[in-house]
């Protein structure tokens, strides 16, 4: 990463940090080394956002944002630049329906998921009409070879040819999480689950329904599901929450919460409310301190209202 120009000293630890918690590597020895899930997220990044992906581009913001910081580059300009072309490359990627991505990754590690089979003579072992497929499972928690003619055969194969995932059965591929019922709210008695979506888990209040936005709370660290709740999910349902309004300029400050944490936001500025700070403690006063602190940045919608002015 130094040789390439890309991040900083000061941030390579975060950045190794954040691949491991992701399933993206794994150390062994003091060496990194890709992760099955890795080499999957890194090819469809490849494929569907090629110049966002290019080392390239990443060193060469690194030296924007060092021009912005100096003042020898406007930083509004720099931001529209970067939001058109990324907005262009999602807009590209929401054509792709997850079957195209299952082909696509298929075929660029055919050789990996099919060791010992011909492209053309993967013929099911189980029914002796299907085809094994690379599929992904249900919210992306697991991948799997299967047959097509699924659900008339129920066949599923290993997942990875890798040295360390031998003894990998189709009985451990990760199944879907069935919704839990924790109780239902004081005040209007709608009932309140804990569920889990492509993203992690999260609390809902209500069941679903067609054409109904229901409320929901991302849970940010879960060691153990079984341990969440009905208080637990009252508590967090309870964000966005209203401190109070700005001294500058009136304007409301909230405490926000997603998976990533608790947050100070007000207007486009978010500040992250440090881990060892009790949420339930925190006071405007704490608010306003934490949106003039190092580790306050613009909001990534005050971004998008730049990017359209």
């Amino acid at each position: 990463m130094e040789e390439l120009g890309i991040g900083r000293p000061s941030t390579y630890a975060s950045i190794m940090r954040v691949l491991q918690d992701r399933k993206y590597v794994t150390v062994k020895s003091r060496v990194l080394h890709p992760e099955f899930r890795g080499r999957m997220v890194s090819a469809f990044l490849s494929h569907l956002f090629s110049e966002i992906a290019d080392y390239s581009f990443t060193a060469n913001m690194e030296t924007e944002l060092d021009n912005v910081s100096a003042g020898s580059t406007e930083w509004k300009g720099l931001l529209k630049d970067y939001w058109e072309r990324f907005s262009k490359y999602c807009g590209d990627a929401r054509q792709w329906d997850v079957r195209k991505v299952e082909r696509m990754l298929e075929e660029k590690f055919c050789p990996i998921l099919f060791p010992d089979l011909d492209t053309d003579s993967r013929i099911c072992p189980s029914c002796s009409e299907g085809t094994l497929r690379f599929k992904v499972s249900r919210y992306g928690e697991g991948y799997f070879i299967g047959c097509d003619r699924h659900p008339k055969c129920k066949y599923i194969a290993r997942t990875l040819s890798d040295e360390d995932d031998e003894n990998e059965t189709s009985e451990q591929i990760p199944r879907s999480f069935e919704p839990r019922l924790l109780g239902v709210m004081p005040d209007t008695s709608e009932k309140v689950f804990l569920k889990q979506g492509p993203y992690g888990y999260y609390i809902q209040v209500g069941e679903d329904r067609k054409g109904a936005s229901q409320k929901r709370a991302p849970l940010s660290e879960v060691k153990d599901v079984d341990s969440i709740t009905i208080k637990d999910a009252i508590e967090l349902l309870q964000y966005p929450k209203i401190l109070g309004k700005h001294p500058d300029d009136e304007h409301r400050v909230l405490m926000t919460h997603s998976k990533a944490g608790f947050s100070i936001r007000h207007r486009g500025t978010l500040a992250p409310v440090p881990k060892t700070q009790d949420p339930k403690k925190i006071t405007l006063e704490h608010a306003l301190k934490f949106l003039t602190g190092k580790n306050a940045c613009l909001h990534l919608t005050m971004i998008s209202v730049i990017s359209t002015n």
